[in-house]
């Protein structure tokens, strides 16, 4: 894949995502240079309709998983689409666990 429609599968992701949060009540931006300023670390800034906020990180991969850890950086989330796949998403439980409005054992 050329690196140009390398970027543009990634920002695309991105915009997803932020797009798919608004839908469900979240205020959702993609980063401006998606990653690349120390002010912006990661692809997506979200805050939860409770106040809580979160930064994403999007993936788009031809084959999909890797190290989830390792690709998740300090972001709270991680959403990996594969190519031809359904976009799926890695977090801490305990992040989870907010999400649905408890709180887990730690």
């Amino acid at each position: 894949m050329k690196p140009r429609s390398a970027k543009a599968k990634g920002t695309r992701l991105e915009k997803w995502v932020a797009e798919q949060l608004c839908k469900v009540g979240w205020v959702a931006r993609r980063q401006p240079g998606s990653g690349i300023y120390q002010g912006f670390p990661h692809d997506v800034s979200a805050t939860a309709p409770d106040g809580r906020e979160y930064v994403i990180e999007a993936k788009s991969w031809k084959n999909g998983w890797r190290t989830g850890d390792k690709a998740m950086g300090a972001a709270d989330i991680l959403v990996i689409k594969r190519d031809n796949g359904a976009p799926c998403v890695y977090m801490p439980f305990a992040i989870f666990a907010e999400l649905v409005g408890g709180k887990a054992d730690e």
